[in-house]
């Protein structure tokens, strides 16, 4: 069997088909890639193992089938500069032709046979069948990504809950995005990383077909497939509301990037000892932000302050860089008063920060 393809064709399907495959080391399957031509069509197939994406192309060729190592085979193909690339399936390896002749060994199971890529099961004559937006995946993988849990006590939170909203929670930090991605009567829990891949596709009107916590999203040039998330009972959704409707007395406004540039140099005057804390102090024309040691001080003159009361709190300075980072608009606006949180807003999105105790008060 023997494939010849475009080679920008194939690093650009690479580019996508990688990002499926894992390569955990306690899961074989994770590092592996599946190429196959069948009816004129090219799928590369990869997996993390609950994920399973398919990355297709049209391509005039004979049926042609192999599973081999991805890591080695996606760096060949992106350091190739020749025009075209032939892939031809020898008995214990496939020879990849390009500016060299290469040969990369086919893996074999347990039997000594060579691998074949699992596929997965999908009853799509039950499915409910819908649409969602590429844009309405970018948008909240800019805004709600950075407010993901990172760890396991609670595995809900390191997914994103999808209601009439979007919201994303590690307990410290809140964010929730005021759009309806798959329906307002639709609530799905899905994992962070199904949303990083719907955000390879390029087609920006994604067919999805869901078998109970089955899910299909189908582009011409891209499949993927997984399942929800478990315990969605158990994401504090409820709760996340009312937390959001806490009052907040006070708003002022300033650019985004005089904050950034602020938080970047103040960082390096936090140190482990300080467990990441700074002081920031509101004044009636100024934001004044000091590290913990007062090492380091330096003031954001404000554009705009309503209803404005003197308020001091501490906060954990990676939290607030990284919600920061993740507004999309140039002017930020910071709701301030509360004894427990700070709020920002930016157009649909919301973001709530947990403040930390502050050692000046003797609380």
């Amino acid at each position: 069997m023997q494939l010849t393809i475009g080679t920008s064709v194939l690093k650009e399907m690479m580019q996508r088909a990688v990002k499926g495959a894992s390569k955990n080391r306690m899961v074989p399957i994770t590092g592996l890639i599946g190429l196959e031509v069948k009816d004129n069509i090219l799928t590369l197939l990869t997996t993390d193992a609950t994920n399973h994406i398919r990355v297709r192309a049209p391509l005039e060729n004979d049926d042609f089938y192999a599973v081999i190592q991805v890591d080695l085979f996606n760096r060949l193909i992106q350091k190739t500069t020749t025009e075209t690339v032939c892939l031809t399936l020898k008995e214990n390896s496939l020879e990849v032709k390009g500016n060299g002749v290469y040969n990369i060994d086919l893996p074999l199971d347990e039997n000594g046979s060579t691998i074949t890529f699992p596929d997965f099961k999908f009853n799509t004559k039950i499915a409910k069948t819908s649409k969602i937006k590429l844009s309405a995946i970018k948008t909240i993988l800019s805004s709600n990504k950075a407010a993901l849990a990172e760890t396991m006590e609670l595995p809900c939170l390191t997914g994103y809950y999808f209601s009439d909203k979007v919201i994303t929670t590690d307990t410290f930090k809140v964010c929730c995005n005021a759009i309806s991605v798959f329906g307002k009567d639709s609530v799905l829990l899905l994992s962070s990383e199904m949303v990083n891949l719907l955000g390879l596709m390029t087609a920006e009107e994604i067919e999805i077909k869901q078998e109970k916590d089955k899910l299909l999203f189908i582009t011409d040039d891209m499949i993927i497939y997984g399942t929800q998330l478990d315990d969605i009972a158990k994401y504090p959704a409820d709760a996340i509301g009312k937390y959001l409707e806490t009052a907040f007395e006070s708003v002022c406004r300033f650019p985004k990037m005089a904050l950034l540039d602020v938080l970047d140099r103040l960082m390096l005057f936090v140190t482990e000892y300080d467990k990441n804390s700074i002081y920031v102090t509101f004044s009636e024309s100024e934001l004044v932000i000091s590290s913990k040691k007062q090492n380091g001080t330096e003031t954001i003159t404000l554009t705009e302050n309503k209803n404005f009361k003197p308020f001091t709190c501490c906060i954990d300075i990676e939290l607030l860089q990284s919600q920061v980072m993740a507004q999309s608009g140039q002017t930020t606006e910071l709701w301030y008063g509360h004894p427990s949180a700070i709020k920002m807003t930016d157009d649909t999105v919301t973001q709530i920060i947990a403040l930390l105790e502050d050692d000046r008060k003797g609380v």
